[in-house]
């Protein structure tokens, strides 16, 4: 796996303390390139988005990118260049029920990704915040 490292970029420089909590752009680095990142951690452009580039930005998050993931991480690709936005989550667990599981529901993708499994595979698949996520 490749190492990357990431530094967030501070509009007030080096040790300086904000009484406001902000999300900061960053950049990550993966196989010595820098990658920038939007203030929520998705691509700022996503032509640059490798499966590589996904399983760093996952475990920058703490999370290891199963079977599962790429499932899910996938479809919502593929929906989003079909349809140009992506799923809402009862399309998502109809496909999952559909393909994987009949018996599935939307617990076991929010056991994926706890943080919003729609938003969070659009972030790990290169895809731009859903328009639609707060």
């Amino acid at each position: 796996m490749q190492r990357c490292r990431d530094r967030r970029a501070s509009p007030w420089g080096a040790g300086r303390a904000s009484a406001v909590s902000l999300s900061l752009p960053a950049i990550i680095y993966l196989d010595g390139k820098a990658i920038a990142l939007d203030g929520a951690g998705f691509l700022r452009d996503p032509e640059q988005w490798r499966p590589e580039l996904a399983e760093a930005l996952a475990e920058r998050d703490g999370i290891r990118l199963g079977s599962d993931h790429w499932w899910l991480i996938e479809f919502v690709r593929d929906y989003h260049a079909q349809y140009g936005t992506p799923p809402l989550m009862r399309v998502v667990v109809t496909e999952l029920r559909r393909q994987l599981d009949p018996s599935a529901g939307s617990r076991e993708l929010y056991r994926l990704f706890p943080d919003g499994p729609v938003r969070m595979a659009c972030k790990y698949g290169g895809l731009p915040k859903p328009e639609w996520c707060i």
